[in-house]
């Protein structure tokens, strides 16, 4: 007994130094990881564990090409203490990285750098004879630490009959720095020829993720549960805006999210469970903007004064005028341009939640469930403001203040409504019944002040009685224009949205054999959609020009100012009927073959939006064969087409994809192969009307200045995966894995100088891995993973997006 409890003290103090040696070296990387460590990052999964996993497929959708699932402690040998059994392991070691091409691609697409890491660490204790005193089952386990971009705790504690405790901790960086996104795409005959070579939507953002669970009883006729989570989402955002030019927006970002739950479930009736739960989620947003100049040349007007001449340089087209640029050097003082700009706002949002559900199998041929919700959530901004001072040569606008506040509820009822009724041993029917119901009245008050002035070098005057008298001519004046906005704008805006919907499904259910079942069904769907607007601006024009806008033909103050009230009234109901055909079947000829087809036919009367469609057609078909216990193959095809083909619409589009899957594993577990293959065909067709300057050749108008087009996106994708281990003797194992992505896509691109980026691209990713057992407790392991990201056009008026990488991960585990 002493040696035991030896063991189970050595064990208990072995999980908390594990944990915070990880947090240290959390908290220490080496010099090359510091590059990107400065930004935030993408997820990634933990370092392949070959020995215990035979093989995995490679996954398309995955960051990195990991070839194997996390470690768990379940070949763990463990140790007993008193009445537990104890297992854990821990892995750590370190990445050393290096990559050549685009920072910001290696960045969004891996950001794995040079460092120390915690790889894994896991900690189970299990009581068999379920004795424990305070807990039979703990489980603590861990990855991520030290430096990658995902960092992993996960916590659940149980005792029998008396409560289950689950907690959970998870941190993921979030880099997307694509620097086509909102890109001008500055042409080079441009006078300046200012590219944008960073992203101007550029997003790094850290994501804090807690949650924790209590549950009472779980075997009790009442039970009780408890819940509590928490997200940040902290970092930086950047945006533009359109202000006569389009300024970089520099956007320091905090959005909380606190989310309550605690429901009970009442189990007195037998094979029925009752269930009532209440929900509270309070959001936070803190989010603020304010004028960046990243990445951007400085420029200054006459007398050394820094202005700001935003993003787009396309001067043949004006932006952001003519001529920015004057012979002597300095801005030209016409020119659109930025001194400052700030938005400030808090958002504070509520959602309570009512949750009433049951289930209930208390007749012998009947099943019955149903569910049932309603909340009134608040969304409101009692403090917004928005700060300019620029100019926007269009409207003379020199600075403009917009103060106010709004306030939104989003009042909501749902519902769900499920019976099973077995007619014989064979024959089912089925019906389901969904009903949702929200409407969001919402008002804002806004009050925008404008100041006004020919140049960036005049001076936004007042308007005052004393240094405007008539005939309102005095330089002292406001300068406007005939284009000119409102002086002073109060605007009541309230909007009104609601939909209601109801859909039944009914099928029917047959069994011809044991082997051979199909369904056959009919959904009936109808949607009402309302949006009421009643837009309320009451408006002053000062002089000059007070005669504008709104007020043209109004008569005049005494002292020259025209105030009138605009008033914008409109609303429209959508109703949406459609019907769906539903069918399937499935099938097991043999116990090796097995086939599942499913298809649905929908037809709509109506869509609410042009890419919105009113006929369907959807077929799923998925099928296995397993000739021997180690042998395995699968294939899936899925097929999606939508139509809504009215004449001014003419949308067109779908998605077709055909996926097979190959896996060999030998149950002496010598080797193994895994092999995958998916095919992506995506199409859409939709008329448009656009703005081009120059005009495209051929191109039809719709409206001055509109011109009609057909836009059509296409992209085709292939998927190709490989992996195999081999385990020579019994303490080694190793691995090799080759992923590529091959894209080929096109799209209407009316800017001949852009690229087609991400439509068409290779993704390469190969790996390979080598795990050596030094002894029964002690494994070597190490992993490399190879990146190789190609665009197959140019980079266009931006910097190379292409990037080549190598990650080598080299980690001892111990396991006990």
């Amino acid at each position: 007994m002493a040696k035991a409890q030896r063991k189970f003290a050595f064990a208990y103090k072995f999980a908390p130094c594990a944990v915070l040696l990880g947090s240290a070296l959390f908290a220490w990387s080496l010099p090359a990881q510091q590059p990107t460590e400065q930004k935030p990052a993408a997820e990634k999964k933990p370092q392949a564990d070959l020995r215990d996993a035979p093989g995995v497929s490679a996954d398309a959708a995955r960051k990195t090409s990991d070839l194997a699932t996390s470690v768990t402690t379940e070949t763990n040998r463990g140790v007993e203490a008193g009445v537990y059994k104890i297992k854990q392991s821990a892995e750590f070691g370190g990445r050393l990285s290096d990559f050549t091409g685009s920072q910001a691609m290696w960045d969004t697409f891996v950001n794995l750098g040079t460092g120390p890491r915690l790889l894994e660490y896991t900690l189970d204790i299990h009581a068999p004879n379920h004795n424990g005193r305070l807990f039979d089952d703990l489980s603590f386990s861990n990855f991520g630490y030290g430096g990658d971009p995902s960092n992993v705790s996960r916590l659940r504690v149980l005792k029998g009959k008396y409560y289950t405790l689950n907690a959970n901790f998870r941190r993921f960086q979030n880099i997307f720095d694509y620097d086509l996104l909102a890109n001008p795409l500055n042409p080079p005959t441009s006078n300046p020829n200012v590219p944008i070579l960073n992203s101007p939507h550029e997003l790094l953002l850290t994501r804090r993720m807690s949650d924790v669970s209590l549950g009472l009883f779980p075997l009790a006729k009442v039970r009780f549960r408890l819940g509590y989570s928490r997200v940040v989402n902290a970092g930086t955002s950047f945006s533009s805006t359109h202000l006569g030019t389009d300024p970089l927006i520099f956007q320091p970002t905090l959005n909380t999210s606190d989310n309550y739950q605690a429901g009970i479930s009442l189990r007195f009736i037998p094979k029925t469970s009752i269930n009532y739960d209440q929900f509270y989620t309070y959001f936070k947003g803190d989010t603020t903007g304010q004028l960046s100049g990243f990445g951007l040349p400085t420029f200054a007007l006459a007398g050394g004064i820094p202005v700001n001449l935003g993003l787009p340089f396309n001067t043949a087209a004006g932006q952001p005028c003519a001529t920015p640029i004057l012979a002597t050097g300095f801005v030209n003082p016409a020119c659109n341009g930025v001194f400052s700009y700030n938005r400030f706002g808090r958002t504070r949002n509520d959602f309570p939640t009512e949750q009433v559900s049951f289930q209930s199998n208390y007749f012998r041929r009947l099943d019955l469930s149903g569910r049932m919700n309603y909340s009134d959530a608040e969304a409101s901004m009692p403090s917004f403001a928005e700060l300019f001072d620029g100019l926007i040569t269009r409207t003379r606008g020199r600075s403009f203040q917009t103060t106010g506040g709004s306030l939104n509820h989003r009042l909501s009822l749902t519902g769900d409504f499920g019976v099973t009724y077995q007619v014989t041993d064979r024959l089912r029917v089925a019906d389901n019944f969904h009903y949702d119901n929200f409407r969001i009245p919402g008002a804002w008050n806004l009050t925008t002040n404008n100041l006004f002035g020919a140049t960036l070098l005049s001076v936004p005057n007042q308007f005052n009685p004393a240094t405007c008298p008539p005939p309102f001519t005095a330089a002292t004046c406001p300068q406007h224009n005939a284009s000119s906005g409102p002086d002073i704008n109060n605007d009541l805006l309230n909007v009104f949205l609601r939909q209601r919907e109801k859909f039944n499904t009914i099928e029917l259910e047959y069994d011809f054999t044991r082997r051979v079942s199909a369904h056959i069904g009919y959904r009936y769907g109808h949607r009402e959609i309302t949006h009421d607007i009643s837009d309320v601006q009451f408006q002053t024009f000062f002089p000059t020009l007070p005669n504008r806008g709104a007020c043209a033909g109004l008569p005049l103050s005494p002292t020259g100012i025209c105030t009138t009230t605009v008033e914008e009234v409109d609303g429209d109901t959508t109703p949406i009927t459609s019907h769906s055909a539903l069918f399937g079947f499935s099938a097991r000829p043999t116990d090796a073959f097995r086939i599942i087809f499913d298809t649905e036919l929908f037809y709509a009367d109506r869509a609410f939006t042009r890419i919105s469609p009113r006929q369907l057609q959807q077929y799923k078909l998925r099928t296995t064969y397993k000739p021997l216990d180690w042998v395995n193959f699968g294939a899936a095809l899925y097929i999606l087409e939508n139509r809504n083909n009215t004449a001014d619409i003419g949308n067109l589009q779908h998605n077709r994809s055909y996926a097979f899957t190959t896996s060999l594993a030998p149950g002496q577990g010598k080797w193994g192969l895994d092999l995958s293959y998916d095919y992506n065909d995506i199409f859409s067709q939709t008329n448009i009307c656009f703005v081009a300057t120059p005009t495209p050749p051929g191109s039809l108008s719709c409206g001055t200045p509109l011109l009609s087009g057909i836009s059509i996106y296409k992209d085709r994708s292939h998927v190709g995966s490989g992996s195999v281990f081999l385990k020579p003797v019994s303490r080694v194992t190793a691995a090799v894995g080759y992923t590529v992505t091959s894209t080929a896509g096109n799209t209407l691109i009316l800017n001949p100088i852009a690229p087609t980026g991400p439509l068409s691209y290779n993704y390469h990713l190969p790996t390979a891995s080598l795990a050596i057992e030094l002894s029964k407790r002690l494994t070597y392991r190490t992993g490399w993973n190879y990146y190789d990201y190609n665009e197959k056009s140019l980079p266009g008026p931006t910097l190379p997006r292409d990037f080549r990488g190598n990650v080598l991960t080299l980690s001892m585990r111990y396991a006990m």
